[in-house]
């Protein structure tokens, strides 16, 4: 029982608290929780705070998901969405740095409620999900990676899908 007492936050912090416990699809409530986090940390922090602040919240995660892992006595449990939630603004972070009218528009307070954001949180969302969810090469060989690094890896390529997707969008529109 004290080990449990011991390691129980980490199980809370990888769930989001009760966000990993809504009815159906939890990671869909994760990401759709993260899309609110992205905006603030890209406004809060900028292209390359919000690189950075992702990098440590990646390496984070992987700690913390590892761990639930351990707590639960389940490998990727469901419930776990914490790595979903800090993909997510992974999932803008490509597209930002080489599209400077999507960088403006997610470091700029005015422009964030504007038509074209609300599209690319939409379609961040949406591509998000798919790749998710689909688990193309690499993405699904990554969840065989050992401890946290599976859990958390596999939602990382998917976001970088979701940069190559976005990427080309706007090369080509």
């Amino acid at each position: 029982m004290s080990s449990f007492k011991k390691t129980h936050w980490t199980s809370t912090l990888a769930c989001l608290g009760p966000i990993g416990h809504l009815p159906k699809a939890p990671g869909t409530w994760g990401t759709l929780f993260a899309i609110p986090f992205s905006i603030a940390l890209f406004q809060w922090a900028g292209i390359w705070g919000a690189l950075a602040v992702s990098i440590a919240l990646i390496l984070f995660s992987v700690w913390c998901c590892g761990a639930a892992e351990k707590v639960l006595h389940q490998r990727d449990p469901g419930c776990v969405v914490l790595d979903e939630f800090v993909a997510v603004p992974v999932c803008y972070l490509g597209v930002a740095l080489f599209n400077p009218q999507i960088q403006m528009q997610l470091t700029e307070t005015g422009s964030l409620l504007s038509y074209q954001s609300i599209g690319l949180h939409l379609a961040v969302f949406i591509l998000f999900r798919i790749f998710d969810i689909w688990k193309p090469w690499p993405v699904g060989p990554s969840q065989k990676w050992p401890r946290g690094w599976g859990v958390v890896m596999d939602d990382i390529l998917a976001a970088g899908y979701v940069n190559l997707v976005l990427c080309l969008i706007f090369v080509l529109f």
